[in-house]
Parts: structure tokens; C-alpha cells; sequence
């Protein structure tokens, strides 16, 4: 297709509906962390692609071969038939799965982080014979009807029906508690709210699933401030016969310096999503991880749920490779290590630029939060857009939190194998931005 940038944007705006907007722009390449358009102008991808799907890089020599080999054996097969690359790929992630579920998990593959959360779901209800599920404010489980239901944002309620029995608490968002308290000394109370929840505002006993992330991605990235949040909240799920799911969808798989964000803080689900960063960015896959005493296997395989491109062995090479590139090339031990370096120099930025009201980790899992006054803590949410975009101009490319317009939280999430002096560059730029743009 040989066509102008012009012409192809052209055609894109006729032909091509992106539904989260659009920038005029033609990405033709890939390499690491650098992403180049038609004219030749490199972008530092600051996002890995999405929140994770290339965050061992753009087009890693190793994706790059597990896809050319599998794609000439066998790009698709049968759900109902076993694959070389699936088997291996569930084997491979019960070795290295998180606390109860290494060596103890059945998966069950789709192909993004939504469908992972919709089977979770649908598990934990198939197993608990119960209909409801709880998940926190500010959450994002993925993009279909029932999953936006889950999400505790208020951009996800504009224009869609509520899937009924699923319901919001108050999340561990400390630099805005909801109970008006401060670590330590709040008790644990938006971890302990949970019983309140399952006790008085949900169906009785009805409830089959808390549905978490460790650290909120889409949200801005606030988590709990120590491990205890996630220990009162599996002893809740344990006495009121809960599974407990944690998505790592957007957290999993090396991005917090450990393996799993459940690592790092010690959480022990029943019930695991992952994806984005599985693909190694060559094929989409994503996983639903489930503890193997949770249902019988007849039932495990009779649920009546299954994706066309679920485990295909494409997809699935792709998973391996990516699992012995985060291994053979530390990646997680990098990104603790990179984390760190950033997170110190954006804690020297803080003391230079006053709209910055908070930094958060951990790992390669940024989050700076942007307000017009600290004493109030008033959301910067224009100064943060206007960041985004200047940086964007200057050639770095960050996320933002939520929706633009409803988030005032700069996101560096990055590929895993940033170097040092990209680190640096996307610190000294978004420095320069910073300084730019003033409270409005």
C-alpha cells in the first residue's frame, strides 16, 4: 500500500473507528522502546504499546522467531484439540504462578485482558453458585458490557446499561482517602469496608467474587500502602466464601520488579487474570490462571465459554517467548532497578515544580499525580493534559489516567528494557514540559 501520510490518514478517518480518539499520526516501526512514523520521526513509547502489551520491547528478535517458526507449523487450532505452545504456556505459568496457585492452577486462554476477566467471572459464579460480584472505585476489568460494570470509574457509566449484582467500594487511594484518614492509624478501613459490602449492600450471601487490582492501572496507579490491605481482604473473602480475583492484567509478569504484582505484595488470590505483557507483542493472548481444587474437571471443561483465537498456538508461542525473555534477560529485576533511578529523580522534580502532588511505584509502574494546589489537592486535570501533550510534541510519549478528562495523573509505564538514557530523556522531558505548563 503505497500510499502518502496524507492519503492514509485520509482513508483511516473513512474507513477506521479507533474508539478512544485518535492522533494524526502513521506508525510504520518498532524497535525496544522507539516507535517511528511515516516521515521518520521517532517517538519514545512511554506506554508500552497499551499498558503492557510490548513491554519486553517493539518487535524482540525472539517474538519475532516464535512467530515466523509457529506461523509455518500451525497459526490456528480447534479449541477442543491440544497445542504443543498451550501446553507448555500453562505449564510454564503454574511454575511461576503466585502464592497458592504455583503449581496448583488449570488456564483457561483467550486473547485480551476483558475475556480473561469475563471467564474469571464466570468461574467464580459457576463455582460459588452465586450471582454477584464486588470490585473498588476507580477499577478497570476490561471493555465489554459486564466487565465496564465492574469498572469504577464514572466515564464507563455514560452510555451503558449496569450489569446488575456488581458493585463498587472505596479503594485504597491514600492520597485521597475516601474516610478522610491517614496511614498508619486508618486501620485498614476501605480494606475492612469489604464486609461491610458482602454483609449489608449486596445480595444476601450472593456474592461469588472481589475482583482487584494490586495496583489500579487506568486509575492513576494508587495501591495499598503495605501488604496487610491484601491480608484482611483474603481473610474476608475466606469467612464470607468468596473467591478472591486479582487482575494483572496490566501489573503482571515482571512490571512491579517482581514476577507478579501479588509477589511484591504478597497477595494470594484464588483466581488470576494476566495478559498484554503474555503476548511478548506478536500475537494476543491472555490467560485465566484458576486453582485447580476450586471445581471438578468435568465441570472446568463444560462451562460453555470458549474464544475462536483462545489458545492458539500462535498466540501461545508468542507467550512462551516472552516468559524466557522476562527470565533470560531480568527483566523484572531491570525494572526495579530502572523504577527506582525514576522514581528518585521524579522525587527531586517534586521539589521544583509544585503541580506535581504525589509520585507512586513501584517498579516501572508510575504514577504522578498532577494537582493546581497541594494544600487542597484540586485535580490538575487540564495542566495534566496539557503535559501529556507537550511531551507527546516533544517527542515522549506518556499515559493518562481514566479518560482525558477525568484523570489528572501523568502514567510511565514503559518497556521493561528501557536503557538508562531513555530513562532520561523521558525524565528531562517531561521536566520541560513540567515547566511549561503552570496551574490554571
Amino acid at each position: 500500500m503505497d500510499l502518502s501520510e496524507e492519503e492514509i490518514l485520509k482513508s483511516d478517518a473513512r474507513y477506521v473507528t479507533h474508539g478512544i480518539g485518535k492522533i494524526p499520526m502513521v506508525v510504520v516501526e518498532g524497535k525496544g522502546a522507539i516507535i517511528k512514523d511515516i516521515k521518520g520521526n521517532e517517538i519514545l513509547d512511554c506506554v508500552s504499546g497499551t499498558s503492557g502489551p510490548v513491554s519486553v520491547g517493539y518487535t524482540h528478535p525472539r517474538v519475532v522467531e516464535a512467530v515466523k517458526k509457529q506461523v509455518e507449523q500451525l497459526s490456528h487450532s480447534l479449541a477442543l484439540f491440544a497445542n504443543i505452545p498451550r501446553t507448555e504456556l500453562a505449564e510454564r505459568l503454574a511454575s511461576i504462578a503466585p502464592s497458592r496457585l504455583r503449581g496448583n492452577c488449570v488456564t483457561y486462554f483467550s486473547t485480551g485482558g476483558s475475556e480473561a476477566n469475563e471467564v474469571a467471572l464466570k468461574f467464580a459464579m459457576l463455582t460459588k453458585k452465586k450471582a454477584e460480584a464486588v470490585s473498588v472505585f476507580y477499577s478497570y476489568h476490561g471493555g465489554t458490557l459486564a466487565t465496564l460494570s465492574l469498572c469504577g470509574q464514572s466515564w464507563t457509566k455514560l452510555q451503558y446499561p449496569r450489569f446488575p449484582g456488581f458493585y463498587q467500594i472505596p479503594n485504597a487511594y491514600c492520597y485521597r482517602c475516601t474516610f478522610g484518614k491517614e496511614y498508619p492509624g486508618c486501620d485498614f478501613e476501605c480494606a475492612r469496608y469489604l464486609e461491610y459490602q458482602l454483609k449489608l449492600g449486596s445480595g444476601e450471601k450472593n456474592v461469588a467474587a472481589f475482583i482487584l487490582e494490586t495496583v489500579q492501572g487506568n486509575g492513576g496507579h494508587m495501591h495499598p500502602p503495605t501488604p496487610e490491605y491484601f491480608k484482611i481482604v483474603r481473610e474476608i473473602c475466606d469467612k464470607q466464601d468468596v473467591l478472591f480475583i486479582i487482575d494483572e492484567v496490566q501489573t503482571g509478569l515482571g512490571r512491579t520488579g517482581e514476577m507478579w504484582s501479588c509477589d511484591y505484595f504478597k497477595a494470594d488470590p484464588d483466581i488470576l487474570t494476566c495478559g498484554k505483557t503474555l503476548s511478548g507483542g506478536g500475537s494476543p493472548v491472555a490467560a485465566t490462571l484458576i486453582r485447580s481444587d476450586l471445581v471438578p474437571s468435568e465441570v472446568m471443561d463444560n462451562i460453555w465459554h470458549i474464544f475462536s483465537m483462545g489458545g492458539s498456538p500462535l498466540g501461545c508461542a508468542c507467550g512462551v517467548a516472552a516468559l524466557d525473555i522476562l527470565r533470560d534477560e531480568k527483566l523484572p529485576e531491570r525494572a526495579a532497578e530502572t523504577g527506582r533511578y525514576m522514581t528518585k529523580r521524579l522525587e527531586e522534580m517534586y521539589k521544583e515544580h509544585p503541580l506535581i502532588g504525589e509520585i507512586r511505584g513501584p517498579g516501572l509502574l508510575i504514577g504522578v499525580e498532577l494537582v493546581k494546589d497541594r494544600r487542597s489537592k484540586e485535580p490538575g486535570l487540564e495542566e495534566a493534559m496539557s503535559v501529556q501533550m507537550k511531551s507527546f510534541q516533544k517527542g515522549v510519549l506518556f499515559g493518562l489516567s481514566a479518560k482525558p478528562g477525568y484523570g489528572n495523573v501523568i502514567k510511565i509505564k514503559p518497556p521493561l528494557n528501557l536503557t538508562k538514557e531513555q530513562a532520561d530523556t523521558a525524565l528531562n522531558t517531561l521536566d520541560d514540559a513540567l515547566k511549561e505548563v503552570k496551574a490554571v
